[in-house]
């Protein structure tokens, strides 16, 4: 399920997987819940035993008479259907496939009785489109482009609902007309490039120091695009983000709109077609597009080396990372507190270099998402930033890597144990119990499992393996032993959900 949440992610278009009923589809749900919470097309085919069967006593019954598989997905689905009959899955499966690829993208699952799915039908001759686009009014592009054209410190809040298609090109052109900056969420990483002067990089978990800066002196108009501005791209629902004059937000889901911040314009369009109609008539009040020389540009925090003899600073390795592997390498990352740190050091400027899925916070999320992207994407490199917790989690991943020769580069964060729940026990309750992950010996499991392996404990052990982690034609599992003393900055996101006398 994250493969195929994965390759949807990479390329906008529908996932397919298939399972078994009872334990099968079970075992796929939180992949499905997390293309839910992620607004990504997936479509998962659940075997069903034969309807003859149904309320029998049959082992896995996974009809309304068994374990009722349709009405347990119906909460984290656009559309769950058992198919009653052979005749009309084709009707079902065109209409389930349409929900997933229409308005804010999803999952959908079909389940197929053993009998509906051998029943010989005749192929059916189907004409015709469903078209579910929407349009803002002239007016109302008329008084946004008034707005921004008057703005004295603006700011575009881009969120993953930009990925893929013209967005991205059409961010950049808006931004470069109207000289405004432009942060992005955590999950929208890479839309708007991090080397263009006007960037700041990322709001929120694991954002920078030139974002959060930008908002303190206040802004008078932001424009935020494609994103719930849930908490983790808000810091906390930080009150800096309303600004003085105008809140717009723009999204194609009209439920994402108003849940944590009040707009005083709401629209409801998709993320190209908007901006493509602000830029027009910006254009005709007379901004013109001229490239930018100075900036903004995106501040991180200094962190010292690691002073540890045995391990390297996870800010460190990254760095190493993106100095081997190309600059078009797509990075999946998993949760925990590597995220943080690949979200802040990381450099992406491409719209689909940076694959995550927060709107869940799955772990071992990254090693299915990075099969996903490498089958999408066989001439890219594909790399996996994965904790160690992670690892233990979906490491037999690796072995469908293997047998597919797919050339993933997957970096375990070893910090020898669960580092955010660890953190998060000291940060909530004051104490600090351990939760080791030892004993885990990633590279004996990665060599048992059929890949290439290589742990790094100093600066400079992954420049030293250059020629491996450039030429070796399957997986390459790398245990890079981080010092977890290294801590980057963060703010306390439980403090936003607390009491007010707690605050």
């Amino acid at each position: 399920m994250f493969a195929a949440a994965g390759y949807a992610h990479a390329t906008g278009k529908l996932g397919v997987a298939a399972v078994t009923s009872g334990p099968g589809v079970l075992n796929a749900i939180t992949g499905l819940a997390s293309a839910w919470c992620d607004g990504l097309p997936v479509l998962l085919l659940v075997g069903e035993v034969p309807r003859r069967a149904h309320g029998k006593g049959v082992l896995q019954d996974g009809s309304a008479y068994g374990l009722n598989i349709v009405q347990m997905a119906r909460h984290v689905t656009k559309l769950a259907v058992e198919v009653p009959s052979g005749d009309q899955l084709p009707h079902l499966l065109r209409r389930a496939i349409t929900t997933a690829l229409s308005g804010r993208k999803g999952p959908v699952l079909l389940t197929l009785p053993m009998d509906a799915t051998t029943e010989m039908i005749a192929r059916p001759q189907i004409a015709g489109t469903v078209s579910l686009e929407a349009s803002v009014p002239a007016a109302a592009i008329d008084e946004l482009a008034a707005l921004l054209d008057d703005a004295k410190r603006p700011l575009l809040l881009a969120g993953s609902g930009l990925r893929g298609g013209k967005a991205p090109a059409r961010l950049l052109e808006l931004a470069e007309r109207l000289q405004c900056a432009v942060a992005t969420t955590p999950k929208a990483k890479g839309v708007f490039p991090e080397n263009h002067p006007l960037s700041l990089g990322v709001l929120g978990l694991g954002g920078h120091s030139s974002a959060s800066r930008y908002l303190e002196p206040g802004i008078d108009v932001l424009v935020a695009l494609g994103t719930s501005l849930g908490d983790l791209s808000t810091d906390g629902f930080s009150a800096m983000l309303r600004p003085t004059r105008a809140m717009i937000h723009v999204d194609i889901d009209a439920r994402q709109i108003g849940k944590s911040y009040a707009p005083t314009h709401a629209v409801v369009a998709e993320a190209a077609g908007f901006l493509g109609a602000l830029d027009t008539r910006l254009a005709q009040l007379g901004r013109s597009v001229r490239p930018t020389r100075t900036g903004t540009g995106v501040v991180r925090h200094p962190l010292a080396p690691s002073r540890s003899e045995v391990a390297i600073g996870p800010h460190e390795a990254l760095a190493e990372i993106q100095e081997i592997l190309p600059a078009d390498t797509m990075y999946t990352v998993d949760s925990g507190e590597h995220f943080l740190f690949a979200t802040h050091f990381l450099e992406i400027n491409q719209p689909d270099g940076f694959i995550v899925m927060t709107g869940l916070g799955s772990m071992g999320q990254s090693i299915g998402a990075a099969l996903g992207a490498q089958l999408a994407n066989r001439d890219r490199t594909v790399a996996a930033i994965v904790g160690d917790g992670c690892f233990a989690m979906n490491a037999f991943e690796v072995s469908t890597a293997v047998a597919e020769a797919l050339p993933l580069r997957i970096f375990v964060f070893n910090d020898q144990r669960l580092g955010m729940v660890e953190v998060g026990h000291e940060k909530v309750y004051g104490r600090k119990p351990d939760y080791p992950t030892n004993p885990l010996d990633v590279c004996q499991v990665a060599a048992g499992l059929g890949a290439a392996t290589l742990r790094v404990e100093r600066p400079g052990d992954l420049r030293a393996a250059t020629i491996l982690l450039c030429k070796h034609r399957g997986p390459v599992v790398i245990d890079v032993r981080i010092d977890p003393a290294v801590r980057l900055p963060k703010k306390d996101r439980v403090a936003a959900f607390a009491p007010a006398e707690r605050k």
